[in-house]
């Protein structure tokens, strides 16, 4: 829970941060849809790109990728490459907000490849990582010597 400095300090950085109106013709406007044309005119008139750079490059050449890099760029990924890259990782830093990190990832590899790897085509495939793929729900169970069915534990809670 925050405190009241904390909500007050908001508050303040809102007020303080609010555009109360623009001047516009030589006019006051605080008007909201007047406000906003003119913000939008102004952004469109300093972020609107025109035809002349003012630069000019000459006989500069740029680095290319050549023909066979380009083709590998768009082929699939291979169980090796995706592999190689997290051997290529610190395993021992601080895990992610999943708490895993990559000493994890490699000692559990033969188990956790195929859902990385199904992760991965569905990327490309779809151009896009799916909402919610930055979050991960996996649950723990501890084994214990004498498991005992949940009916022998008596009448059920709910």
């Amino acid at each position: 829970m925050n405190s009241r400095f904390y909500h007050s300090a908001i508050r303040w950085r809102r007020l303080k941060n609010e555009v109360k109106g623009v001047e516009v013709g030589g006019q006051w406007c605080e008007e909201p849809k007047g406000v906003r044309r003119e913000a939008k005119a102004l952004f469109e008139k300093r972020f609107t790109a025109t035809q002349e750079f003012g630069v000019n490059l000459g006989s500069v050449e740029f680095k290319s990728l050549t023909t066979e890099i380009s083709i590998k760029m768009v082929e699939n990924f291979t169980e090796e490459e995706v592999k190689e890259a997290a051997w290529q990782c610190e395993g021992s830093k601080s895990p992610g907000p999943d708490k895993f990190n990559f000493t994890f990832i490699r000692n559990c590899w033969d188990y956790l490849k195929y859902d990385i790897m199904e992760a991965l085509y569905l990327f490309q495939e779809m151009g896009h990582i799916p909402k919610g793929c930055n979050a991960s729900f996996i649950a723990l169970v501890p084994k214990v010597n004498e498991p005992y069915p949940l009916s022998s534990l008596g009448p059920s809670p709910l």
